[in-house]
């Protein structure tokens, strides 16, 4: 009861079951109803095998065979648990592997038949490497990787694709245009020179002014052709074929061109002006000190080998 003065308050100790229209809760105390919800949540079917990471030892072993504590991965218990068996687990994992090998076959199927709608692009795509210019195989690989480019990337690839394709064919119509021009020369001499050097040298060279000639590699696709460099660097001045024209690379000069056909015309005196001006021989390049060897202008074994 209120012990304040004249009080006409209730007593306090009431149960308040006439609010709730005299329904009175009958069910368990709020603590025991926790603790066995707790209990009932915690009650699940485990599962437990054997650590995988120690073989069930619970130690960690090293590399040199010492044992250096606990393993980590079971805690030194040796024993894992698991929710679930490892029959189903292994069963999730071929699902998994399943699910993955065929999304990685559809994004494949999904490249092909993007690289196959664009031909021109699929062929800057698939050029090799060349530099420090990767960006085209960057853009092979994430396209396998996700089926698709996106807006801007094709953009881009497009973009390359065409910048190549007519790099390329400007290349193409620059040949055809050196090869319609290009000078016939009569070779005959200088192949017999040739031929007769390579019974005796692996690789014979002629060398006038800082003009080089070579045989191509016999097995290569260009067999039969005579390579001219310019020797001071290796710069690559063309080559003469099997049909006795004189493909002129851009670095070809006419000066380079003009002792070309020098040799061509007569490959013996040419190396013989070579001896006489750069005191050297054509065909070595050894240093003429043989008072016949300078008076001839080229060594008496090079010009044997040579058949001059």
């Amino acid at each position: 009861m209120c012990n304040l003065p004249n009080c006409s308050h209730d007593a306090l100790d009431d149960d308040f079951s006439d609010l709730f229209g005299g329904v009175v809760y009958d069910g368990p105390a709020p603590v025991a109803f926790a603790k066995a919800a707790l209990s009932n949540a915690t009650s699940v079917i485990t599962y437990e095998e054997a650590c995988d990471k120690c073989n069930g030892t619970g130690r960690f072993v090293g590399y040199t065979g010492r044992v250096l504590g606990n393993c980590f991965t079971c805690k030194g218990k040796g024993t894992r648990q698991y929710k679930t068996s490892s029959e189903q687990r292994a069963k999730a994992r071929d699902a998994a592997a399943t699910r993955k090998a065929k999304q990685e076959a559809e994004t494949a199927a999904a490249a092909d038949a993007w690289l196959a709608a664009n031909p021109v692009e699929a062929e800057w795509l698939r050029r090799p490497i060349t530099g420090d210019f990767t960006f085209h195989a960057d853009m092979l690989t994430a396209l396998y990787k996700y089926g698709s480019l996106t807006e801007r990337q094709e953009a881009a690839v497009r973009n390359g694709a065409a910048k190549f394709a007519a790099a390329v064919a400007k290349r193409a119509a620059e040949k055809a245009e050196r090869e319609a021009g290009a000078a016939v020369l009569t070779m005959a001499k200088i192949r017999s020179g040739f031929a007769s050097a390579v019974r005796h040298l692996k690789r014979p060279k002629l060398r006038i002014a800082n003009v080089q000639f070579s045989l191509a590699p016999a097995t290569g696709r260009n067999g039969g052709c005579i390579y001219v460099v310019r020797a001071d660097d290796d710069t690559y001045l063309g080559k003469i074929t099997p049909e006795d024209k004189f493909l002129r690379s851009r670095d070809c000069t006419d000066a380079d061109a003009e002792v070309v056909a020098r040799v061509a015309a007569d490959p013996a005196a040419a190396a013989t002006a070579h001896g006489h001006e750069y005191g050297q021989c054509s065909c070595c390049g050894r240093e003429l000190t043989n008072p016949e060897s300078v008076a001839r202008g080229i060594g008496p074994i090079c010009a044997e080998r040579w058949g001059w």
